[in-house]
């Protein structure tokens, strides 16, 4: 092969990838938040960032971000602090749940002894890191890290009265080692061989308030909330008293320190010699929580609110990798590879939280945030808690519903709009008067936008298409309606969660503005033996309505003349599996139902995924944290991509992304796109081809017509696994790819390559 072939040969293999999906079959993505930092720690060169959900290297001298998650190595999410060992280069990673990751050379190496370990609570307040050792400030004392040998090595139990102490921060000076307690200040010499025994450790001084120490020439500092203190001859000699709440003192190369917090999202840097007789420097930050110094002399920060920060006159300017502005992923919007996410909730008795986190969009592998942090429109309408999006197919408008603010519309040109009172469509709530909670959106067939006005006096409401508005006061007046759908009857479907007992169906009769042909029945849940709590609905491809309460799923096949006569029934399926049989997900709360090409139906509960045949008999897929780099088992939303076949699940520790096998089916044989295509030498994933009429026969055989392989589509979307049906790979050459429907009426006829 020549090298001008070879070079043309990778182009249009690359141009296949970029063109299908960056995301191959059964691979995993995150999508994690950056713009907040509990801990950093540094080598001089790159620092190592730990967020609430994620980690990330910045390289100075480079300019270089790389990120990191449970897809590509990381043990566990929620980090705690994060440390730096220059004898081994490993970067320490400690997680909230006890959890150790030890980081080096792009690859992370667990420790799990903690967080196995059982003792609760057993938080990790801070590391310190020596010759080759972490020593890990816990709940119940000091947990010390052998890091070459990638193991624990001892524990220096903190006890009194039989109670664990609390051991805050740790430090060295000379010969003796630092514990700042719960229940005091300790020192004992590093060289006594039983640094396990709490009796060997020396109390210095009674204060219970102290929560921070740092070294500078051997010299310890240590402070609480308001002063900081220099340990002198065993006793504390007061140096520095803040107007501000200290946050945490470091050391840096001409001094301390002393990270400030002065108000509701600022905060400051002060600068002491060492003496602290003065400060020699200051800067603002929105929150510092560590400060520290690279080699190169740079001044940088771990920011709560803003991620990491380097210094930039009296204020900074921040680092952080592309993500969205929160965890939460409420609700999750996504077509063709573009994806808005709802960031705010609301607790289990339907209260909102005040969540400032906005929405945020990934369009083209960018992220974009609207927030009260970003947007000045958002923080002028103290615009919070948003729960609910959905997207006009005409316009191309974004409409995002606020679960205390009214309706954000985003138009397709860029300008913002706000509904509430006086919109004719958005009403306030009956009780908290001054919140406007729209709590479900779904376009009809007519294109028409209808909404849930949670708790008001009308809980469906209308805009048509002309822009017309109208209100209806359904059979759960006064309930926390949410979660509208559509079905094939164009009747509308929501849920009555709260106290409501159960869904209602809404048959406008397609005359929006003539409520007098309307039906309308609420269905209790309680009357066909289903929790009473219901979270969710979903609409499958038969028509069918898929419940999800709290204990378990209920179906719904239900027409007009059903609602109109008030005899829509709720089914229980009645499965099995292995040899148990039972109702579906019987005790286990279902949180969302979503629906994929194939009318598969995705289960979020609050013990992990699964996914299930379309009618529910068989387990395809069972994903937890144990299995799966999901970042929680809580699931707060499934959304199934249409056209990619890419399923996003939000959880409560963040979002991510699994690339199924099933696509929303068409009705031709348009832009079917195999993938990857050629397909390269080695390559042991699975083989895509997307863009089919729905359900379609696919055939694959080799130039002379001999038949390699044959599937049905699942959706719009064929799966091949690359073998022959003796298991063998086929050589290297071109192949053709027969499609047609069941009637014959829609074919097509492809070609991929084999490279081997």
């Amino acid at each position: 092969m020549s090298n001008k072939f070879s070079c043309c040969f990778l182009f249009l293999l690359l141009l296949s990838f970029n063109a299908f999906s960056q995301q191959p079959i059964g691979v995993w993505h995150a999508y994690m938040p950056y713009n907040n930092a509990v801990s950093a720690a540094t080598d001089g060169v790159t620092i190592y960032a730990g967020s609430d959900a994620s980690f990330f290297t910045y390289n100075a001298a480079h300019d270089e971000i790389a990120t990191y998650s449970k897809v590509n190595g990381m043990s566990d999410v929620g980090i705690s602090y994060m440390g730096y060992d220059a004898t081994t280069g490993f970067a320490i990673i400690a997680y909230r749940n006890g959890n150790i990751d030890l980081f080096k050379d792009e690859t992370f190496y667990n420790i799990p002894d903690l967080k196995i370990k059982n003792i609760s609570p057993k938080n990790i307040n801070h590391i310190y890191a020596e010759n080759g050792f972490a020593y890990l400030s816990t709940s119940f004392g000091v947990v010390v890290l052998n890091l070459a040998k990638k193991e624990t090595k001892e524990t220096y139990a903190f006890t009194s009265n039989s109670q664990s102490i609390e051991v805050k921060e740790f430090a060295s000076a000379g010969t003796y080692f630092y514990a700042v307690t719960a229940n005091g200040l300790y020192k004992a010499n590093k060289n006594n061989p039983n640094l396990q025994a709490f009796a060997s450790w020396q109390k210095i001084d009674n204060r219970n308030d102290l929560f921070t120490a740092a070294v500078y020439n051997n010299k310890v500092f240590v402070a609480k909330r308001d002063s900081v203190f220099a340990v002198q001859n065993d006793t504390l000699a007061f140096v520095y008293h803040s107007q501000n709440l200290i946050v945490r003192i470091d050391k840096n190369d001409k001094g301390l320190f002393v990270n400030q917090y002065i108000g509701t999202d600022a905060g400051k840097v002060v600068l002491f010699d060492v003496a602290l007789a003065q400060a020699t420097d200051s800067f603002n930050t929105p929150k510092a929580i560590n400060t520290f110094m690279l080699s190169d002399g740079s001044t940088w920060c771990a920011d709560i609110y803003e991620g990491l920060a380097k210094r930039d006159g009296g204020g900074v300017n921040f680092f952080n990798p592309d993500g969205p502005a929160a965890i939460g992923s409420f609700d999750i919007l996504p077509y063709n590879g573009d994806v808005w996410i709802a960031h705010g909730g609301y607790d289990e008795n339907w209260t909102y939280q005040g969540n400032r986190s906005g929405i945020s969009h990934l369009e083209a592998g960018k992220w974009k945030q609207y927030s009260q942090k970003t947007t000045a429109f958002f923080r002028d309408n103290n615009l919070t808690d948003f729960i609910v999006l959905a997207k006009d197919p005409v316009t191309g408008d974004l409409y995002a519903g606020s679960y205390r603010a009214g309706l954000f519309i985003l138009k397709a040109d860029g300008t913002y709009q706000l509904e509430k009172y006086g919109s004719g469509y958005v009403e306030h709530n009956s009780i908290d008067t001054g919140s406007y909670r729209v709590a479900g959106l779904t376009f009809d067939q007519n294109n028409n936008l209808w909404i849930n006005n949670a708790g008001a006096q009308h809980e469906l409401a209308v805009k048509t298409a002309e822009g017309n508005t109208r209100k209806y006061s359904g059979p759960g007046t006064f309930f926390y309606s949410a979660y509208t759908l559509t079905d094939d009857y164009n009747m509308k479907w929501y849920i009555l969660p709260s106290g409501g007992d159960g869904v209602v169906v809404y048959n406008d009769n397609y005359t929006p503005e003539n409520p007098a042909d309307d039906a309308a029945m609420k269905i209790a849940t309680s009357r066909f033996s289903l929790n009473s709590y219901v979270n969710c609905i979903a609409h499958d491809k038969e028509n069918a309505i898929w419940i999800g309460t709290n204990d378990g799923i209920g179906v719904i096949n239900c027409s007009p003349d059903q609602v109109a006569t008030g005899s829509c029934e709720i089914r229980k399926p009645i499965v099995q599996y292995d040899q148990f049989a039972g109702y579906l997900f019987q005790n286990e709360k279902v949180k969302t139902i979503a629906v994929d090409g194939a009318n598969r139906k995705w289960i979020g509960t609050t013990n992990g995924v699964w996914l299930i045949s379309p009618d529910g008999d068989k387990i395809i897929y069972r994903f937890t944290v144990d299995n799966s780099p999901l970042p929680s088992n809580t699931i707060q939303k499934i959304a199934v991509d249409p056209i990619t076949g890419v399923v996003y699940v939000g959880t409560s520790e963040g979002l991510v992304s699994f690339r199924s096998t099933a696509t929303e089916g068409g009705e031709s044989n348009t832009n079917v796109l195999v993938f990857p295509n050629p397909v390269p030498s080695g390559y042991s994933g699975s083989i895509a081809i997307r863009g089919l009429v729905e359900n379609a026969d696919v055939r694959i055989t080799d130039i002379s017509g001999q038949l390699v392989y044959r599937t049905t589509a699942l959706g719009g979307q064929a799966v091949w696994n690359g073998h022959d049906y003796t298991g063998r790979t086929p050589q290297s050459g071109v192949y053709l790819i027969f499609v047609t429907n069941k009637d014959g009426s829609q074919t097509h006829v492809g070609k991929m390559v084999f490279m081997q």
